[in-house]
């Protein structure tokens, strides 16, 4: 792609640069690459720049940035609708949430019930005031097939294999979170204290800003498992006033991997590329002073190093998002597209216009 001078709209010796502008236009989603792509100003505007540098002759560095408007709400109050999700079980019994949820959100449920199944959500409300939630989802590719068949059986394929475990933690290593995914359910466990995250068990202390996020991941692709245990990457909440609230994952540890015997003779060197110096990066937000329109903001940072090794991930990769052909492409946005229309009328009845 770097020497592909087609891709880019601005180049130079080392450096490659992809501008994109997003805008919903006559009932439709566009996206056109040009040169100098303008702040988002309304709704469903968008602006991505994607960079790529050359390090080395094998090493290259992706900065992928991107602002979405999403119109007049501010990050403090998103903050605060994240907070009451948290907190929506404190004082409640199993049947009262379920109730709730039927009762909140009725059309979003029934779109997402093609695939998802709510199995459990069991509230333990605690001597200290506190509440420990144990939800757990089911995934349902069988369900979906009946009127998405394309998707069902990628997602059948792709995600029902999938194994992983997310704990998140202070720096003492007490969890305040953990999801694990296993045999097509995922279990998620959580403390809420007035709207709060705590931690799993123990005295009540709030969430500090800056956690640790261990991930093991496992899946299978072309009959082959391939993934990684023991990933460390440091979490950290970051708010600028009330006009910016975001959350950013570094990664300066490379977690041991889990690939087949097939690849015992391939130099895994190269793998810790992303890992050195600064690390790679995810950050999303929200920023919005008031100014103009509140923006959903998303920042990647990857190094990566040219090797055997990598070209192998990426044949899988390629494998997985070749398969995901027009057909099954149109199903997920026909089904996407039945979710949002689900919480558009629900929010809608529950403000009542």
């Amino acid at each position: 792609m770097f020497a592909d001078t087609g891709v880019w709209t601005r180049q130079s010796a080392d450096v490659r640069l992809l501008e994109t502008q997003g805008a919903f236009l006559n009932g439709k989603y566009s996206l056109v690459s040009r040169i100098d792509v303008p702040e988002p100003r309304r709704p469903a505007d968008g602006r991505h720049a994607i960079t790529l540098s050359r390090l080395s002759d094998n090493e290259f560095r992706w900065d992928t940035a991107v602002d979405f408007a999403i119109g007049s709400i501010r990050p403090a109050d998103i903050a605060s609708v994240l907070s009451r999700l948290v907190g929506s079980a404190e004082g409640k019994a199993e049947r009262e949430l379920r109730a709730d949820l039927t009762a909140s959100a009725p059309r979003t449920s029934g779109a997402l019930g093609q695939l998802f199944s709510l199995d459990s959500v069991r509230p333990t409300h605690l001597a200290d005031g506190s509440t420990a939630v144990t939800v757990v989802v089911g995934l349902h590719s069988d369900r979906l097939r009946r009127r998405f068949p394309a998707f069902g059986d990628y997602v059948r394929r792709y995600v029902d294999p999938l194994r992983y475990r997310v704990v998140v933690t202070d720096r003492t290593g007490t969890p305040y979170f953990e999801a694990a995914a296993v045999d097509q359910q995922v279990t998620i466990r959580l403390r809420a204290h007035h709207g709060g995250l705590m931690p799993l068990s123990g005295p009540l202390e709030p969430m500090p800003d800056t956690l640790t996020l261990l991930v093991d991941f496992k899946a299978r692709i072309k009959h082959l498992g391939v993934g990684f245990h023991g990933l460390r990457m440091e979490l950290a909440h970051v708010r600028h006033d009330e006009s910016e609230n975001s959350w950013a994952v570094t990664a300066r540890h490379e977690p041991e991997w889990d690939f087949p015997l097939a690849t015992a003779r391939l130099i895994r060197a190269p793998l810790r590329r992303p890992f050195a110096g600064e690390g790679s990066l995810f950050r999303i937000g929200v920023r919005g002073d008031g100014s103009g329109p509140t923006v959903i903001v998303r920042q990647i940072r990857l190094f990566v190093q040219e090797s055997a090794i990598l070209r192998f991930l990426n044949s899988l990769s390629g494998a997985a998002f070749s398969e995901f052909e027009d057909r099954v492409d149109q199903e997920e946005n026909a089904w996407l597209r039945e979710v949002f229309a689900g919480m558009r009328a629900d929010v809608t009845s529950a403000l009542g216009h």
